[in-house]
């Protein structure tokens, strides 16, 4: 066996192995031909964690083409993976960014240039199979596609899928135009446009693939496959069908076209282009031949490129990459050598303790609750259990894994079940007297390595850390609710919070498959500090006589999950008005606690959680608001009503979240994070600001500072809340970025 470098790709020398078997090796792939007179291609992309589709790769699939042609042609090709849990993730990262530089007719001749390095796959007199085993997304799939058959396994970990729309594009090397020959034009529809994967044996079972086996019957299932196309040669059969139209009623193509449209309007609120362009261009080449099909892909794909939707989407993927590479602290000795925490512990068994105990389930941790009410304990584990077991495909916990579960939970009304703990979270009730008890309680029993952290979204950690004899392994991790949807924990550094402590909780909330961010003390820490300013001027709006239903559906256009006033019902008035005066407190000059908050408290409207608030709502656990609620408050607000102010919607959008950004100045001055790019991942993730514009300050780059300065102008009445910050006016006088 020889190894051929990438500047002898044209030689065409053969290579013999030692048994005289013909053998290539490359940079991204191997090539063995065993005696029978099959080629196994086995891949492994070096530099990544999983294999990506790379331009060395490419070069390395053409040269191995140029082998194959240049000596007697083998009896088929088998296309593998030599690196578990892995066929091919999708394309890098980094060539996509590349791509959203360049010119919509460049994009369009590299979307030609894959597709034509893949038809000479699929045009050889030999037979070729692709063995998917672990991921195979994006251009990899369409790598596989472009093999006469596949065959995936029935391991967990197989998935197969397009999740371009995730980045705000599509399949550029076919794939729109062969998945719908393959599956149909329905599925084919819902797999692209909703970007989800399928496991092995639904590909199998939509024809995807051919077969689905047990990842160690792979091989040989292929093998049986190639000898079984070639018997006939079934595979040039196919490749003419996938070659032609696809057979379909007309008017069953425009019954797809018109309800495949309402479904993505309805799940995208028109923001996302990606989605109706996937539905656009199956449609459109379904009475066409693959080739001119493939034409209309690559237009579609490079107007989807150079959308600023696939720009911030792209750069939103980049800002998660970093992280989940991110310890959270300097590197250094604290970064090199975290130990991560085996018996987790969590103290408290309300809702947020439960919903964190169930985080520590649903990720294999056998885990220990602890609440000195036994009742509360009692109540809490059948939804925790519940809980841990949901299973997404079928939106119903699973009884058996509920059960298996059942012997990871230990609880107990003692603080000395923790003296084996490695991390204790506490997550009592909000009142620092009794935390404070608590937390000096826990140390006493925990060993002195053990990492306490609390669960909190209003005590400062400074003050908290007074009851501990060590402050040095004492930290927030601010969970949100609901815990199992929510994905951010904010990590919050004390003024005595040493860096390993810091990055013990960093690493275990990945392990919990949260997006950690790490943030110092101060009051509302982050994510409530920027909510705040949100939340209290739609009371504002709503004190001038600007309709609730109003300013939530403006806010909602925006792109927002909720509206603020649907926020409030859903967070709880009276744990908005708690948080609201920690904040008050300290930011009164521009956040006041608002008196239609107490006033609607006062009046039994807690919100969903009562059954009405700012509006009612009924018990069903609907996402929606189940009536307008504007006669059953007024007399609640009208002895807080404001002058009345004419507030058209693209002022009342700005007046949301303008000064939203002015506090993330102030929160990148005071160093509360590392930079702007903290503050739009916890935007997106504990928020739902929306992705598709980038995160916050992503959004406020694409006005331009000077423009936000221009458009606060006829705010100034409104007081402090709408001043510029100096931070603004200088980016503002500079034409500098909120984000690097």
């Amino acid at each position: 066996m020889s190894t051929r470098p990438h500047g002898d790709r044209d030689t065409g020398d053969v290579p013999a192995g030692s048994d005289g078997a013909e053998s290539w090796v490359f940079e991204t792939l191997r090539a063995d031909c065993d005696p029978a007179g099959i080629v196994t291609a086995t891949i492994h992309v070096p530099g990544h964690r999983h294999n990506v589709v790379t331009q060395t790769f490419l070069l390395d699939l053409e040269a191995l083409l140029d082998q194959l042609d240049t000596g007697l042609p083998p009896l088929g090709l088998i296309l593998a993976s030599g690196r578990p849990g892995s066929f091919f993730s999708g394309a890098d990262i980094g060539r996509l960014e590349t791509l959203l530089r360049a010119a919509p007719p460049d994009i369009e001749w590299i979307c030609q240039a894959g597709r034509d390095l893949f038809a000479r796959l699929a045009s050889r007199p030999w037979p070729s199979v692709a063995v998917i085993d672990g991921a195979c997304l994006g251009g990899g799939l369409e790598i596989a596609l472009a093999c006469d058959a596949r065959i995936t396994t029935s391991a967990p970990h197989t998935a197969l899928g397009f999740p371009e729309v995730k980045l705000g594009l599509m399949p550029g090397w076919g794939g729109t135009v062969l998945l719908p020959r393959l599956v149909g034009p329905g599925a084919a529809v819902e797999m692209i446009a909703a970007g989800e994967s399928i496991d092995g044996p639904t590909a199998a079972r939509l024809g995807l693939a051919d077969a689905c086996v047990p990842p160690q019957q792979a091989m040989a299932a292929a093998r049986s496959l190639i000898d079984w196309l070639r018997a006939d040669n079934s595979h040039m059969a196919r490749r003419r069908r996938l070659a032609g139209t696809v057979d379909i009623d007309p008017a069953e193509r425009d019954f797809l076209a018109a309800t495949s449209a309402a479904v993505i309007a309805g799940r995208t609120g028109g923001h996302y282009p990606a989605p109706p362009a996937v539905l656009d261009t199956i449609i459109a080449g379904l009475d066409l031949r693959a080739t001119a099909a493939a034409k209309i892909e690559s237009k579609a794909f490079a107007r989807l490129v150079t959308s600023p939707v696939a720009r911030n989407l792209v750069r939103v993927f980049r800002l998660g990459e970093r992280n989940r590479r991110d310890t959270g602290v300097a590197a250094g000795d604290a970064a090199g050598t975290v130990t991560t925490p085996t018996r987790p512990a969590v103290v408290g068994a309300g809702i947020m303790g439960a919903g964190i105990a169930a985080a520590h389930l649903r990720s294999g941790f056998a885990v220990s609750l602890i609440d000195i009410d036994r009742d509360a304990l009692a109540r809490a584990v059948p939804g925790i259990l519940e809980e841990a077991a949901w299973d997404r495909a079928t939106r119903r916990a699973d009884p058996a894994r509920a059960g298996a579960l059942a012997g990871q939970l230990r609880t107990a009304t003692q603080t000395s079940l923790l003296s084996d703990a490695d991390l204790v979270i506490e997550s009592a009730v909000e009142r620092s007297d009794v935390k404070l008890t608590l937390l000096r309680d826990i140390e006493t029993v925990v060993g002195p390595t053990a990492v306490i952290a609390t669960n909190t979204s209003t005590n400062p950690i400074a003050r908290l850390a007074r009851a501990l004899r060590d402050p040095g392994r004492f930290c927030g991790l601010h969970f949100f609710n609901p815990v199992r949807r929510m994905t951010l924990v904010e990590v919050v550094r004390g003024p005595a919070t040493t860096d390993a402590t810091v990055a013990v909780a960093v690493a275990h909330a990945k392990l919990l498959g949260k997006c950690p961010i790490v943030v110092q003390d101060s009051p509302g820490f982050l994510v409530n500090r920027l909510l705040m300013p949100y939340l209290h001027e739609s009371v504002e709006m709503l004190r001038e006589g600007t309709p609730a239903t109003r300013i939530d559906r403006v806010a909602r256009r925006f792109g927002m999950p909720l509206g603020p006033l649907e926020l409030y019902d859903l967070i709880g008035l009276d744990t908005a008005f708690y948080a609201g005066l920690v904040l008050a407190e300290a930011y009164g000059d521009r956040i006041e606690a608002s008196p239609v908050i107490p006033a609607l408290v006062r009046a039994g409207r807690l919100g969903r959680k009562s059954g009405g608030g700012f509006y009612d709502h009924s018990h069903d656990r609907a996402e929606r608001p189940q009536a307008d609620a504007s006669a059953t408050i007024a007399p609640l607000v009208a002895p807080y009503r404001l002058p009345e102010r004419s507030t058209p919607d693209a002022s009342i959008a700005d007046r949301l979240f303008l000064p939203v950004v002015l506090e993330a100045t102030r929160v990148l001055e005071e160093g509360i994070v590392r930079d702007g790019n903290d503050v739009d991942l916890a935007m997106i993730h504990a928020l739902g600001f929306p992705p598709f514009r980038g995160g916050l300050l992503a959004w406020a780059d694409a006005l331009g500072a000077a423009e936000i300065v221009r458009r606060l102008e006829p705010l100034a009445d409104l007081g402090p809340r709408m001043q510029p910050t100096p931070r603004l006016l200088a980016l503002a006088a500079s034409g500098g970025r909120f984000t690097e």
